[in-house]
């Protein structure tokens, strides 16, 4: 296993450079060995397909020309069992191929899905389409590249090894017209591999562009759908694609310009082999079936000395997928890692806080466990910003400090944090399947019993069993808002955060299910956001009003109708 993944740690540096090891390696170490079958059935074809030349060889100088019907005969029926060897061994290697290279392509897109659902949430966000591209597209090219460059590189040296050898024992002088030629080819590329690195790094951008605006679009087809503007969405798409059009002709014109030059050295090649070895024959130096063998070998090693000269050109390409999967794989952009919480109550406490962004003054506040807080302010206050701190998902100020039962929140693994701290936003993301899969995501465990609780607190008109389509659209707003309360419930919190989680439940279910969560967890600290509606009538024990101004510090209970009400009565 170490030797294995030293070689595949090797491989990656040789094939693509330094910066992607850490990642890239172990998929390499896990696809060597289907990589080592491939690789042995490759060369058996390999060996196999330099026997049908010289047995033509045979079949004209020995039966055609000596005019030995028998001799002619013989060799026709070995040539034709040449033929099926090779198309059997083609047939097994191409599945054998496809089937270690699949794998390959999916291990390295689950380590990217990975990455992208772990990013940080300070670091620069990604765009869906983005995402999508480097996913699907960038993967596909490095696993084309890793996978398939050991075994053209192993095929084509040994094809161009076996192809010279027969060269040179037909009549070494003209071996050396193609060895001369491959110089050439090579300073070409050089030249060349720069600009069509260039070329594939605009072409994926326009990709990853193109994958954005049709996500969002999907993504959004119910405001298209309510504006009346799928046609102008439409029309916008229409820039995009004209501009990857032009992108993708650029790139395609100059891989046919590439390819143009060695394509004319190999002609030349013909050329002057055709004219040496004609010369040869009329001076009776060599026979007509030589010549025929010598051109099939030289016709032989043209893809095998293309296929070396393109992996130069080719990696090119493949270092702009690797650079954006760099990116993505990043060790520090991954939020993983540091301790689970101990346990506790559920006391807060926050210092200097505030969202990077956000316009608000800086928060100092301590909430005793089981506390009831309500965070008001006007919207785009930052509300959700500073609640999001708590579970560390929103990038803090410089400065900002979060504790939960004394623990800073920064030293904390982010997964178990989270369990901790329970987040029901108003923006509701559910998935295809069922209502009991759905929940399912809080606690992979959970019974039946539990489900069916859940949804009963939360006043959930629905079966565990119930299908549900993508994003929740067979549901109405204030069905899928219950249902992602019942799934927060299903998490082991002691921080609950309910953040206009029913802004689309009507008041009097609305109150019935804040009153009954109220009463099933009496000690857990409960924190609301809310604009209006019951959420806004709870007996808080701290007020915490965010606006611009001096540091924040929170304001003792009483509801905001009931301090409204006092200020007026004193007016």
């Amino acid at each position: 296993m170490i030797m294995r993944d030293r070689a595949a740690t090797l491989m990656v540096r040789s094939l693509l450079g330094r910066g992607a090891e850490f990642w890239l390696a172990p998929v390499m170490a896990r696809a060597l060995p289907g990589i080592g079958l491939v690789l042995t059935t490759s060369l058996l074809a390999a060996l196999l397909g330099l026997v049908p030349p010289w047995l033509t060889k045979l079949l004209i100088d020995r039966g055609l020309i000596a005019q030995d019907w028998d001799a002619a005969r013989y060799y026709v029926a070995l040539v034709f069992l040449a033929g099926l060897v090779i198309l059997a061994a083609s047939v097994g290697n191409n599945l054998l191929h496809l089937h270690f290279s699949a794998r390959m392509l999916t291990d390295l897109r689950a380590r990217m899905l990975d990455a992208a659902l772990h990013r940080r949430v300070d670091r620069p966000a990604l765009t869906v389409g983005e995402a999508l591209s480097r996913i699907d597209g960038d993967t596909a090219e490095i696993q084309r590249f890793a996978f398939d460059t050991m075994l053209a590189m192993a095929s084509s040296v040994f094809r161009l090894a076996g192809g010279t050898v027969m060269l040179f024992v037909l009549d070494w002088r003209l071996a050396l017209i193609p060895v001369a030629a491959a110089p050439v080819n090579l300073t070409f590329l050089a030249w060349a591999r720069p600009r069509s690195r260039l070329r594939a790094d605009d072409l994926r951008a326009s990709r990853g562009d193109i994958a954005a605006h049709l996500v969002e679009g999907f993504a959004g087809l119910p405001t298209l759908r309510t504006l009346a503007a799928q046609g102008l969405r439409v029309r916008d798409f229409s820039p995009l694609q004209t501009r990857q059009v032009h992108l993708l002709m650029r790139q395609r014109s100059w891989a046919e310009f590439v390819g143009f030059v060695p394509q004319i050295t190999g002609a030349l090649v013909r050329a002057a082999i055709l004219l040496g070895g004609g010369w040869l024959i009329i001076r009776g130096e060599w026979q007509i079936g030589s010549l025929i063998a010598f051109l099939s070998y030289v016709g032989m090693m043209v893809a095998p000395l293309q296929n070396l000269l393109g992996l130069y050109h080719a990696q090119a390409v493949a270092q702009v997928a690797l650079a954006r999967l760099n990116d993505l794989a990043d060790p520090a952009a991954d939020e993983r890692g540091g301790r689970a919480p101990a346990a506790g109550p559920g006391a807060l406490r926050l210092v200097n806080a505030r969202g990077l962004a956000a316009q608000h003054a800086p928060v100092d506040l301590a909430v005793a466990a089981g506390s009831l807080v309500l965070i008001d302010g006007p919207s785009g206050a930052g509300k959700s910003t500073l609640a999001a701190l708590l579970a560390r998902m929103a990038p803090p100020a410089p400065g900002t400090q979060v504790f939960l039962d004394g623990e800073n929140v920064a030293g904390l693994d982010p997964a178990a944090l989270r369990r901790a701290v329970a987040i029901v936003p108003q923006a509701v993301a559910l998935f295809r399947g069922t209502v009991s899969q759905n929940l399912r995501l809080a606690d992979p465990e959970a019974t039946g019993d539990r489900i069916r609780d859940a949804l009963a607190l939360v006043s959930a008109p629905v079966d565990p069993e119930d299908a549900i389509e993508e994003a929740g659209r067979n549901l109405s707003g204030g069905e899928r808002q219950r249902l992602a309360l019942a799934r927060a419930l299903l998490l082991p919190f002691r921080v609950l955060v309910l953040d206009e989680c029913l802004s689309e439940v009507d008041g009097p279910t609305a109150r019935g299910i804040l009153a009954a969560i109220r009463g099933r967890f009496p000690k857990r600290t409960i924190i609301v956001i809310a604009h209006a509606g019951p959420a806004r009538d709870l007996p808080f024990d701290h007020v915490l009003p965010l606006a611009p101004g001096s540091p924040l510090r929170s304001a003792p209970g009483g509801t905001p109708r009931q301090r409204e009400n006092a200020r007026e009565n004193a007016v």
